[in-house]
């Protein structure tokens, strides 16, 4: 588990960064003790730093699970490299550019790139896997 152990670790880390991330969000949420910043529940921004949140947690459990599967591939060390590493770098752009997207719109459609990474990454496990 030489390749993977950098996934697992930073998908626990990731997870802890949403997790506070959460709380943040949640002191606006529900007529918390804070204003929104960002206008009512439904608006874009408001969706798009949920959607961050989402991305933080659940991205982070698939490093965790691609950490532990990659090694066991009989893939090639350099393409195990690549996945892992961009699974990582697609994990922490995703959430990142939801969350400055909620406060320039435009920076939502840069968010193929994240989703091109992971892709990447999860075509790499899945041709190792067979």
């Amino acid at each position: 588990m030489e390749i993977g152990k950098k996934n697992i670790s930073f998908g626990w880390l990731w997870i802890m960064i949403g997790i506070i991330v959460g709380a943040v969000i949640g002191m606006w949420s529900f007529n918390g003790p804070l204003a929104s910043p960002l206008g009512n529940y439904t608006s874009l921004a408001r969706r798009m730093i949920r959607l961050s949140h989402i991305a933080f947690i659940a991205l982070a459990i698939i490093n965790i699970l691609y950490g532990y599967e990659i090694d066991k591939t009989k893939l090639k060390t350099k393409l195990k490299k690549i996945g892992s590493w961009f699974m990582i770098y697609g994990t922490i752009l995703m959430p990142v550019l939801l969350i400055i997207s909620a406060f320039l719109e435009s920076i939502k459609y840069l968010t193929v790139i994240p989703t091109i990474l992971i892709s990447i990454s999860l075509f790499i496990i899945i041709i190792g896997k067979i």
